[in-house]
């Protein structure tokens, strides 16, 4: 069995390097194999990751209840479910992995420029999978909502469980949190300031934050490029 588990190669990195990759090893191969995982990574496609082929970790992973092979619909194992800590800990890995922050415009404010609404979308292709997340979510108190994306050209059809506005995304980052900087980068920028700028790196991100360089900024830099007004643009 080989197993690969790959982010974005800029974005994703400081995530994998900080702390998958630690905690993978930790987990599975030094107590397994008693070694390090490889790392694999691919310029022109951009991603980063780790990457171990061996029948072992597929007979680790079925113990736990996770399927190998084809994936076609998937269940959350009842070990996760039946503990809330678990469950937490599951709906964290979620996000950091195959989840993203999200700020938009208000287009219910005339000539509202800044992108001040806050969401949360966890989205996979396993229909059941994302039916269970949306009920330990309502489980825990959340507000949100499940929705079906129309099918394109040759993607699947993709599930996704939203959670908007200030209070549910505060309550997220309270009781479930963030790992992943690309992700706790934007809530922290937008908790801040009220607002993110669409198209910001990690990078850029921490500069906010770190340095005071104005959030401000990236807005014209959007008007030069003329970018602003554009439909894709009203996501962060």
């Amino acid at each position: 069995m080989r197993f690969q588990l790959r982010g974005h190669l800029i974005e994703d990195r400081p995530h994998y390097d900080s702390y998958i990759i630690p905690l993978f090893n930790k987990e599975i191969m030094f107590p397994i194999f008693d070694r390090r995982a490889g790392i694999v990574f691919n310029k022109n496609k951009n991603f980063y990751g780790i990457s171990l082929e061996s029948p072992k970790i597929e007979n680790e992973f079925n113990s736990l209840g996770i399927p190998s092979g084809v994936k076609g619909e998937l269940f959350i194992p009842g070990w996760i479910k039946e503990d809330k800590e678990y469950t937490i800990r599951f709906l964290r890995g979620f996000l950091d992995a195959d989840g993203c922050v999200s700020c938009q415009r208000n287009y219910s404010i005339r000539n509202n420029t800044y992108h001040t609404q806050i969401r949360i979308y966890l989205s996979c292709t396993s229909k059941n999978l994302m039916e269970e997340i949306y009920y330990l979510l309502k489980k825990l108190g959340f507000k949100c909502l499940i929705s079906k994306d129309k099918k394109r050209g040759n993607w699947k059809t993709l599930y996704k469980v939203k959670i908007s506005g200030g209070i549910e995304t505060n309550r997220w980052f309270g009781k479930i949190g963030s790992k992943n900087p690309k992700h706790f980068t934007k809530y922290l920028v937008w908790k801040k300031f009220g607002f993110c700028p669409p198209y910001t790196t990690l990078d850029e991100r921490i500069k906010i934050l770190k340095k005071g360089i104005p959030p401000y900024f990236y807005y014209k830099r959007e008007c030069q490029s003329g970018q602003m007004g554009v439909v894709k643009a009203d996501v962060a």
